[in-house]
């Protein structure tokens, strides 16, 4: 399982990703019913991906587009509170009904009812994926992540890992599968993703926030599938059109999407590697900091050499943010990716053979300035790997 990435403290905390919290809880289900408070009144819940959205009528659609049903499954069950006033449970966590009057749920985060000693309580908290979709997931990695390795592939579990991230990865291994009408599903999905990133954009967006700091948690889950959606955009958008430079033109909201998580990134200081270092302790496990960092690191050399790639021509309809609205080399103030046979093991025996004394002693209080990709030393090399 993939430990979130948090603040200076004890890394099995999980931290509220909303930019301008520093909140922090011990349980997954409570720093969610903690992020509800921030961005909404109620959440209509998708049961079978796990997709949250703010209207019924929305989650219906997504029902509908993407997985082929009239309606959203019942609730089997409904929360201590709402079986004992007789009324009827709209599901949470936490439901609406409780929400409303300020009371403590009894629904976890997953959905099910906590143990309360009725034989109908499921006890199973985990959503397994079904065989078609770890066959997307898959797909993704074996033909998209060797040219975009910006996912740590041997900690990632798709039962674990954030929806929208999980999602996105599906996108893209729909599009690469050969099934039939695959593509058609890939935009399909995309296009409910695209809905969904801009109604939770209070969540992650940090570019308007004056408050947005190195020390804020970063969502990294949250940037790597919205970097995944705009990729996606470039792929099959238009048939591939090209701008006046002959590069991959953006749409305006996608170019829009991209300027947001850029600015965002910058303003939770994400390109600076002593930020990346001060975000743990020598306590913490060095697999764990090792990962993270380089997680990081490779999150936002992607990030580059897709505002590389993307034409500046043909978007001046979105809005402008001066000079920083694209990330530039200058701005990569940390060293390259380092051990590329470590960040590709996905089991045990691969880790150990390609372990290194730097990745079990990471040196935290060392900021390699030299090594940073933002001297000239090192431009030639970022742009041709």
């Amino acid at each position: 399982m993939r430990v979130p990435i948090t603040g200076k403290m004890n890394p099995n905390l999980f931290m509220c990703r909303f930019p301008r919290c520093k909140a922090s809880y011990q349980r997954k289900e409570h720093r969610r019913r903690h992020e509800v408070q921030h961005y909404r009144d109620q959440v209509f819940k998708c049961t079978t991906c796990d997709h949250e959205f703010g209207r019924h009528d929305t989650l219906r659609r997504h029902m509908q587009k993407v997985h082929g049903m009239t309606e959203p499954a019942r609730m089997k069950f409904a929360c201590t509170w709402c079986r004992d006033q007789k009324s009827r449970c709209e599901g949470g966590p936490p439901c609406s009904n409780c929400l409303r009057r300020g009371l403590q749920c009894s629904l976890r985060q997953d959905g099910e009812a906590q143990q309360c000693g009725h034989d109908s309580c499921p006890t199973d908290n985990k959503r397994s994926r079904s065989e078609k979709e770890k066959y997307f997931i898959a797909q993704y990695f074996r033909l998209f992540h060797p040219h975009w390795p910006f996912i740590h592939q041997g900690s990632f579990r798709e039962c674990d890992e954030d929806p929208l991230l999980v999602q996105s990865i599906m996108v893209i291994g729909l599009w690469l599968s050969d099934e039939d009408n695959a593509q058609q599903r890939a935009i399909a999905l995309h296009n409910v993703l695209g809905s969904a990133i801009y109604e939770q954009k209070e969540l992650w967006d940090a570019s308007n926030s004056e408050d947005a700091c190195s020390s804020c948690s970063w969502p990294i889950p949250t940037y790597q599938a919205i970097l995944l959606h705009i990729i996606f955009a470039i792929l099959y958008k238009r048939g591939g059109a090209l701008g006046l430079d002959l590069k991959p033109c953006l749409s305006p909201a996608d170019s829009d999407l991209l300027d947001r998580l850029v600015e965002s990134c910058k303003r939770l200081g994400m390109l600076y590697y002593p930020n990346m270092l001060a975000r743990y302790c020598e306590s913490d496990l060095p697999a764990y900091v090792w990962i993270s960092i380089e997680e990081v690191k490779r999150f936002n050399i992607a990030l580059y050499k897709v505002c590389s790639a993307c034409s500046e021509q043909g978007n001046e309809t979105t809005m402008s943010r001066g000079p920083s609205r694209r990330v530039q080399a200058q701005d990569l103030q940390f060293p390259l990716p380092k051990n590329n046979p470590l960040w590709n093991a996905v089991d045990k025996s691969e880790w150990e053979s390609a372990a290194t004394e730097d990745v079990n002693c990471h040196r935290l209080n060392v900021s390699l300035e030299h090594e940073w990709i933002s001297k000239s030393t090192h431009l030639v090399e970022l742009n041709g790997g």
